[in-house]
Order: structure tokens, then C-alpha cells, then sequence
């Protein structure tokens, strides 16, 4: 990656001994983050890194907000944060303009206003993009603002290219490309939200206003609700919709229902140059064959980390997965049927779910062939009767004595009672006389002595 700094007074230098990080989100979002540390190779720009001054990255411009300074093995870094220029130009746009009275509005009428002033001009894709809606008074904000309120009616998405805001119902790239798990994948990993699971939403249409009555008025549940229970969405309250146009309620309704667990995707992508480069994109649909997850489908990259440092792989954010209604509601009826087997309609176990031989209390259910009350129950043994140990055992543990230390204590040995050593091996001992110098002597020595002494008296003797 290349990276300039541009100053608000237009002046431009290179950068260098720097890290960069670019992050697409699936929000929209665009940032840089910059590490630069202050070397002689970039004296002449290291000083122009401050807030509002901007960063060039491959082409691209980043309007830095955000700068920290610090220290690195004596030498001074520049830690700094920047966001997508167009995304701040719309985000500092404020229309003051409204649309006036309540009236059916295009796609273009609505665009039109919002990036009033802005500089950016648009495009839009029409196809997917034909409804009306009736607004009053729409404008007076942000443009960015604004913007998003339009693609959250329409379901649709947009990029910015240049000064022109392209929109379209979906903005994609169909490839061929392919992301295999232990091939050009690593450190995958799935996220799985409930949070916005819903199963119950109503549907109003339009009011009569003197006896405040709708002209229809519909309700749908969705098949989960019979595993999560009622999970109540906010309610549509729509004057366009009357008793000649019920059924596109009824629609509506199941659409914005978000009875859908959804799973997202993120892992680390290696490209593999042998291979062949994979030019990979926010916005590309590619494979993703990631066994461990049972996923092997075409998904949508909604997200893009990439590093100026070349020794690091691309991460990529996928789109959300939404699990199968279908799968969960046969996994619950195969459950539901098991549990059935087991359990009466008040809720109480069967009894030859458990085995004609157990005893079930009010409040205790037990496996198959275990019955506690068949166990029995010791007390303490004594010494004439048997408990947890034999009295026998118990009778050798009494004759234990132990110290304060918690060892055990033993008796010295007389030639009577046997104590460290047998009484007999105590009387051999006691007839080994030391003198009180405490002097050492040598056994084996004075054998061999005797044996010599022995041997001369037998000698002598002998003449």
C-alpha cells in the first residue's frame, strides 16, 4: 500500500517506515489505521500527521480523527485513525430543505434531497427500486443520515466512486473463486444471533376515523414460535393498506418478521500464488467450503481487513447465514417425539420408562436399575464390631500412636519387648561393648584380628 499525507492547505508528501490498515464493514463503514515511526527517511512529512490532515492510501482518502502519539524504543510514533473522506463529506452535509406536504416519493425524489449541497451527484439502478412511499416533510438532516433512512426503505445498498453516490438493490460481483477450509482458509470461526429473533408481528392498515376501526387488520406467526414461544415484533401500522390490498400486508408481514437465526462467517484467507490471485472484494459472492461448520454455499463478503504488510493475509466478514426453518422444525418434532415416550401429559416420568422395580418420589426421578434406598448404610466400626472397617482393622488402627508432628510413634526395644527391633536382636547388641570415648570400631576387623591370633596360639602350640 501507498501512503501520502495531504494537508488541509493542499500540500502532499510521502510517508514511509509505516503500518496501514484498511477495514470495509458491512455497515458501510470505510477507515485507515496508520502507524508511522519518526525516522530520517520521512523527517519531511512525519510532522504533517495531525487531525483533519489527510491520509492518500492507494489513491484513496482518509480525513484523519484521531492521532496518539507515543514512545517506541527511544524514537517517536504516531499511532492515527482516519475515515473514508465521502463518508465525512455526507456526514458534515446537513440538508436543511423538506420535501413539504405528504405526498408519494421516488427513489430519485428522496436521493435528490438528501445529498442537496453535498457536491455528490448519483446513480441509481432502478430495477428492484420502483416502489413510492408516502412522506411528509422529508429532509431537515444529515445527509448520511438521510441516505441510510432511503436504503433501509428500499432493502438496498451503495458505494461511492469518486464524487458519485451509485445505488442499486444489491451491488455484487458473481465469481468463480473459492475459499476451502484447510486450503486457502485458517482461523475460521462462526457467530450464531438470536438477539433479533422474533415470531409474532400484527399488521394495521387504515384507520376509519370516526369509528376507529381498520380497514384490515392481520397478524402472523411464524412456525418457530411452536419451539421459542411468542416473541412479539413491533407492529406495522400502514394507511396504504386497505381490504382491497390485504394480501400485500400479509406479506409485508412475513417479510419483516425476523424469524431467522442467523450465523456470520470471518476468517483469514491465504492466497496461494501457484494458484492463481484471487482478486477478492467487498460485495463478491464467492464458494465457501468450510466443512467443520457444514457450510458449502456461495456467500457475500460484507467485509474486508487488509494490512500494508504483505506477510499478513486478508480478513474477510461474510454475510449473514440464516439456519433452515425446515431443518429446526424437524430436529424439534424428532425431539418432541422422544420426549413424548418418556413423559405423561402432567409432565411426570412413565413408569416403565424407568423400570417396574424403582421407586419414584414426588420430586426425585432416578435411571433405570438404581434405587438408593436398596443401599446400605454403615456406621463406625469397634473394636467388637464391624462398621465402615472390621474390628480387627479397627483394633490395629487404635494400637497406632501418633505424634504431634502427624507421625507415627514407636517404642524402643528391650530384651524383653520387642520395639524398633526385635527383643532378640536387641540382646545381641547389648552384648557389644563400646568404650566411653565412643571411639569407632571396626567389626570385620577385629574378626580377621581373631582369626590371626587364633591361627598363631594354634601355631605355637603345635612345636
Amino acid at each position: 500500500m501507498e501512503l501520502l499525507i495531504k494537508t488541509v492547505r493542499g500540500e502532499v508528501e510521502a510517508l514511509t517506515d509505516y503500518d496501514c490498515t484498511v477495514r470495509e464493514t458491512a455497515e458501510n463503514e470505510k477507515s485507515l489505521d496508520v502507524s508511522v515511526l519518526s525516522t530520517r527517511n520521512n523527517d519531511h512529512s512525519f510532522g504533517l500527521i495531525e487531525n483533519e490532515n489527510i491520509f492518500v492510501c492507494d489513491g484513496e482518502e482518509y480525513v484523519i480523527k484521531k492521532t496518539r502519539p507515543v514512545t517506541s524504543n527511544d524514537a517517536l510514533k504516531i499511532e492515527a485513525s482516519g475515515v473514508y473522506k465521502p463518508l465525512i463529506d455526507l456526514a458534515d452535509n446537513y440538508v436543511y430543505s423538506k420535501s413539504g406536504k405528504k405526498k408519494k416519493m421516488t427513489v430519485d425524489d428522496m436521493v435528490a434531497i438528501a445529498l442537496e449541497g453535498s457536491g455528490y451527484s448519483y446513480d441509481i439502478s432502478p430495477e428492484g427500486l420502483d416502489a413510492t412511499f408516502e412522506l411528509e416533510d422529508f429532509g431537515d438532516g444529515f445527509s448520511n443520515d438521510l441516505l441510510r433512512d432511503i436504503l433501509d426503505k428500499y432493502k438496498a445498498e451503495y458505494t461511492i466512486e469518486g464524487k458519485t453516490v451509485v445505488i442499486a438493490k444489491e451491488l455484487a460481483r458473481d465469481t468463480d473463486y473459492q475459499i476451502r477450509h484447510k486450503f486457502n482458509a485458517r482461523d475460521e470461526s462462526v457467530e450464531i444471533d438470536t438477539s433479533s429473533l422474533k415470531t409474532y408481528i400484527r399488521g394495521y392498515g387504515k384507520q376509519n376515523d370516526k369509528t376507529k376501526a381498520y380497514a384490515v387488520e392481520l397478524e402472523y406467526t411464524s412456525p418457530l414460535a411452536e419451539i421459542y414461544g411468542i416473541k412479539h415484533a413491533a407492529p406495522i401500522r400502514d394507511d396504504a393498506y386497505t381490504d382491497k390490498n390485504a394480501d400485500e400486508l400479509e406479506l409485508r408481514l412475513q417479510e419483516e418478521l425476523t424469524d431467522t437465526i442467523e450465523l456470520s462467517l470471518t476468517l483469514t484467507y491465504t492466497e496461494l500464488r501457484h494458484f492463481g490471485v484471487q482478486d477478492i472484494r467487498k460485495g463478491d459472492y464467492v464458494w465457501c467450503m468450510i466443512d467443520p461448520f457444514g457450510i458449502n454455499k456461495r456467500i457475500k463478503v460484507v467485509g474486508v481487513e487488509r494490512y500494508s504488510d504483505s506477510n499478513k493475509s486478508p480478513v474477510y466478514t461474510f454475510g449473514k447465514l440464516k439456519r433452515d426453518i425446515k431443518t429446526d422444525m424437524k430436529n424439534f418434532r424428532k425431539t418432541e417425539k422422544r420426549v413424548s415416550k418418556l413423559f405423561d401429559a402432567s409432565g411426570k416420568v412413565k413408569g416403565p420408562s424407568v423400570g417396574s422395580g424403582i421407586r419414584i418420589g414426588s420430586d426425585a426421578n432416578f435411571d433405570d436399575g438404581y434405587d438408593p434406598t436398596t443401599i446400605p448404610k454403615y456406621g463406625p466400626a469397634t473394636a467388637v464390631s464391624d462398621g465402615l472397617m472390621t474390628s480387627s482393622d479397627f483394633q490395629k488402627l487404635q494400637s497406632i500412636i501418633v505424634g504431634p508432628d502427624g507421625k507415627p510413634q514407636v517404642d524402643m526395644a528391650s530384651s524383653s519387648k520387642a520395639g524398633l527391633m526385635s527383643s532378640a536382636d536387641f540382646i545381641k547388641v547389648s552384648k557389644i561393648i563400646v568404650s566411653s570415648s565412643g571411639a569407632n570400631v571396626d567389626l570385620n576387623k577385629l574378626v580377621s584380628d581373631l582369626s590371626a591370633l587364633t591361627a598363631r596360639v594354634a601355631a605355637l602350640e603345635s612345636k
